[in-house]
Parts: structure tokens; sequence; C-alpha cells
């Protein structure tokens, strides 16, 4: 092989490498762009040296590339291994360029080429669909309001708090009712222990207020009363389980200073253990009965109230959780369903790829779940546009999975992954091939001078 062919082995080479580095260079600041190297290999001919070949071009796909953060709820990164899954006009490619963004015309998550992400979508209830990959989409009409029906509401109540009876309690409303000085008054603190308000919805999405008043009775038992803006609730209104009728009675201001009778007083008692006993018992014992689970509702009271203008309601209030020990008075949960309406605000996505529509009631509906793809050899991916991706025979199959499930990472949303070029290395490269291209070149004049040498000896 002559020095010739050597040499213009090693230009050629030397130029395909440097336009690899070039183009490394080019996305420095491109999404989810992984940096490609060049790699050579020695050629010989029968013994002889050949000189060198480009082998391969292999991309980085280990090294992540900087997290860049925009605030944006549709600009995702992966924080781990995964590739986003998109439609380009019904063949599918990967990418790890985050970029997404809601197109106008029918809600689509897309990417800025219009490509459309891929996820597991919904049925008509809500429900995820899994293993089935469609196009996601966001549902951007509003949200009508939701009466609440149950409320999970569990507290302390301090053992050592003093005793405060109502003034005046019956079965039935004596002869002679109660004055106003001899009934229960809100406004005055000395006369309950503790309060705790609930905010709750009727079906026309209008809020309520409901206030539950703590008394201690004495020993491990404590007595409860219930407001409704301002209203207090009649026994008639205080369902405990199984129908059992509040037998305790007591008389009761409104948020007038009207005295109500027959107001519904609900007692709770406590083991010595400090948990929450049967409300009542059952005319059937339950198999089972705990005050973890309270598998047969025997620690629930079941509120009617008729707001002006919407439904009835009937609300679950769930006391299971309620202990009373000596520490201080604290509230552990307050958590009631329901809500008003409320018009779209925008989309969330959660690091296991659920997709959320929020409203401005706070309120958040699932729509989807983003799909993520791995391949047992993603250097045997078939590079495309657009910073993507296709499968090919080399890579394997695409194994699709969830995020942060298994081995593929979690979803960041508010950021994108950047490429992870480093410019200082690709600047040494340039500067390397530069100076074996210029070698390569010395090496073809001196062969050329020796040519001249030769033919004028001859």
């Amino acid at each position: 092989m002559s020095m010739f062919s050597i040499g213009l082995s090693g230009l050629s080479s030397t130029q395909k490498a440097l336009e690899v580095t070039s183009n490394n260079i080019a996305n420095a600041g491109t999404a989810g762009y992984k940096t490609t190297s060049t790699e050579f290999s020695a050629l010989y001919s029968g013994g002889q040296r050949s000189g060198v070949n480009v082998s391969a071009t292999s991309e980085n796909f280990e090294k992540a590339g900087n997290l860049v953060g925009t605030g944006q709820s549709l600009d995702l990164a992966i924080t781990g291994k995964g590739f986003f899954i998109i439609s380009e006009n019904g063949r599918l490619a990967y990418t790890q360029a985050g970029q997404f963004k809601m197109d106008g015309s029918d809600r689509g998550i897309v990417t800025n080429n219009g490509d459309k992400l891929q996820g597991y979508g919904i049925d008509d209830q809500g429900n995820l669909v899994p293993g089935i990959l469609t196009d996601l989409k966001i549902e951007a009409g509003n949200i009508p309001a939701k009466a609440t029906t149950n409320i999970n509401f569990s507290l302390n109540l301090n053992s050592g708090t003093d005793v405060i009876n109502h003034k005046q309690t019956y079965a039935t409303l004596p002869a002679i009712p109660p004055t106003a000085t001899q009934s229960f008054d809100p406004k005055d603190g000395s006369s309950f222990n503790y309060s705790q308000s609930s905010e709750v919805f009727d079906s026309l999405g209008n809020s309520h207020t409901l206030t539950q008043y703590f008394n201690h009775a004495g020993g491990n038992q404590w007595d409860i009363v219930y407001y409704m803006d301002g209203k207090p609730m009649l026994a008639a209104d205080l369902g405990l389980p199984e129908n059992t009728d509040v037998t305790t009675l007591t008389s009761a201001l409104d948020d007038t200073g009207a005295v109500v009778h027959n107001v519904g007083v609900v007692r709770m008692s406590f083991g010595t253990d400090g948990q929450l006993a049967p409300l009542v018992t059952p005319a059937t014992a339950p198999a089972e009965d705990n005050n973890v689970a309270d598998p047969a509702g025997l620690r629930e009271i079941t509120l009617a109230f008729n707001p002006t203008g919407a439904d009835g309601m009937s609300i679950k209030l769930d006391l299971v959780k309620t202990t009373q020990f000596g520490s201080a008075f604290g509230l552990y949960q307050n958590k009631a369903d329901g809500y008003t309406s409320g018009e779209f605000s925008g989309v969330a996505v959660a690091e296991d790829g659920g997709v959320y529509a929020t409203f401005s009631n706070g309120e958040v509906k699932l729509q989807g779940q983003i799909a993520l793809a791995n391949f047992a050899n993603p250097q045997g991916l078939e590079t495309a546009n657009n910073t993507t991706w296709y499968a090919s025979q080399k890579s394997g199959e695409a194994l699709i999975g969830t995020p942060a499930a298994g081995s593929f990472g979690a979803i960041l949303a508010g950021s994108y992954m950047g490429s992870n070029v480093d410019i200082s290395k690709q600047l040494v490269d340039l500067m390397s091939f530069q100076q074996s291209y210029q070698a390569n070149a010395k090496t073809i004049s001196t062969a050329d001078e020796m040519m001249q040498v030769l033919f004028n000896a001859v």
C-alpha cells in the first residue's frame, strides 16, 4: 500500500471525525441530544499496512444531559433510564427531548414538530387503561360541582381536660323547655372544651360549614354537638350505625341567639388504650370489629342536611381514628370530599407519569399516564431527525413500562434534559483531529517529494 493511499485514508477518516465533532458542538444546546464519538480501526491488506478507517460512530446513552429548569408543566425530564414514546404519523419513535406542549386543536400532548406523546389512556369512568398505547390528550372542559358525601375526620382529645357538662340534657323535651341561659351557647368558650370546623359543598357547589363542639363528660367519655352554618343539628338529622336513635338531647342557641330544642348529642367512649369504642351496640354483633378499619361502620355518623335550592345531603362522618390520650389536643385528619365547580387551569405531571388536568377549585382529574421505553441495546437504535430514534434489529424490540417502576426513571416536570455534550472535550478533540488532518496531509506531501526525487534521478 502506497504512502499516498495510507495518507488519504487518514485524511478521509479524520474528516469524518471532524464532521462528528462539529455536529456535537452544533447540538450542544439541543434537548435530548447524545454525544457521538468516532471509533477508528487500523487496516491491513495481506499483512501490509493499509491505513485507517472509521469503524463506527457511537452515541453516548450512558451519560445524562444537564437538567434545564423552565417551570413549564409539560417540559419533562426522565431522571434515569428510559425514552419517551412518540407517534410520527403512526410510526413509533423514541426520544429524551422532553419539550412538549398542548395542541390547540384537540388538546393532545405533542412535540414541537407535532408528534404525539404516547401513554395509557382512561375509560369513560376515568380509570386508567394499562397496556394499550394511545395519544395522550387533555380534557380541558370545566368540572361540575360535586356534593360532599364523606368526611374523614380524626383527632386526639386530651384525657386531662376539665369536665364541662351541658347545662341541660334530656331524653324528651320537658314540659317547660330550657331557656336561652340553660342552653348550649357556641359563642361562650367556657361551654365546651374544643371545636373544629369542616367545609362541605352541596350539589350546586355552595360552601357550608360543619362545626363540631366537644365536651369532656368525665372519665373516658366525650359529648359532641353539631352545627351546620351556625344552626344546631337536631337528633333527627344525626344517624348512628344501624339507624340507632340519638337518645341524648339538649337545647342550643343558633347564630341569631334563638333557642333550638331537641338538638342531638353524640357520646363517644374510649377504652383504656385510648382508642374509640363503637358509638352504639348493634343489634347484631359483627363478625369482626376493630378501631383501625372499622369494617362494620360502628364509628361513623351520618349527617342529614337540606341546603336551600340544592339536593338534600347525606354526609358520612368517619371518626374511627379519633383517640383520647394524655397529650395535647391535635387534629389528625379533616378531609371532606366534594367541591365547587371549577374552570380548567392547566396540566400537572406526576413522578409516575400520571397526567392530570388541574382546575381553579383545586381539584385534579386523571387524564392518562406517560409510558416509557427502553432497549436491550440502545446503541443499535436508528438515528433520525428531531433528536429521535427508531427501533431496529440491533436495538431489539422496545421494552415498555411506566415511570418510577422497575428499571425506568421517574418523571421530573418543569424541566427537560439538555444535551450531554461536553464543549471543552469537543474543542480539545477538534484541535486533535485538526493536527491529525495536517499530519496526514504532510505524509502525502512528503511522499510526493520523494516521488519527485526518484523521477529526477532517472
